[in-house]
């Protein structure tokens, strides 16, 4: 049982609990530098084992790789997770080598009805 104080979000008839405190999975696939995938996924299960189960993440979130960690873990789990994902920074996949500047990947911000279905197509790929 989790020891984290969950919020109520809805409309009577359809609502969803989560928890207050949420995990942001920036880091995860190398926010801020360097990361290990093995580390990452068992951040992403122990999340889950202490009730700690409405995750951030975005389809920038290393170049879409954090997505589809989440999405790895989430199918090995049958346990409820939500997840809140953001779109609309438009960047260039820089590949391996990429030097964390990110002045050097950025082409714009989508917003048009077909880049927001496009977005939310891959990120419901992505994540499973």
């Amino acid at each position: 049982m989790s020891s984290i104080p969950t919020i109520e979000f809805g409309v009577p008839g359809d609502k969803i609990t989560v928890p207050r405190i949420g995990l942001g999975a920036m880091t995860l696939t190398g926010g801020y530098g360097s990361f290990d995938i093995v580390e990452s996924a068992a951040i992403l299960n122990r999340a889950i084992d202490i009730g700690c189960t409405f995750w951030d993440t975005a389809d920038s979130y290393g170049f879409g790789a954090n997505e589809k960690l989440l999405g790895s873990v989430l199918k090995q789990r049958s346990e409820n997770v939500f997840v809140a994902t953001k779109f609309g920074l438009i960047m260039e996949n820089p590949g391996p080598d990429f030097d964390g500047d990110f002045s050097k990947v950025f082409k714009g911000v989508g917003g048009s009805p077909e880049y927001v279905r496009k977005q939310f197509e891959k990120s419901i790929q992505s994540l499973g």
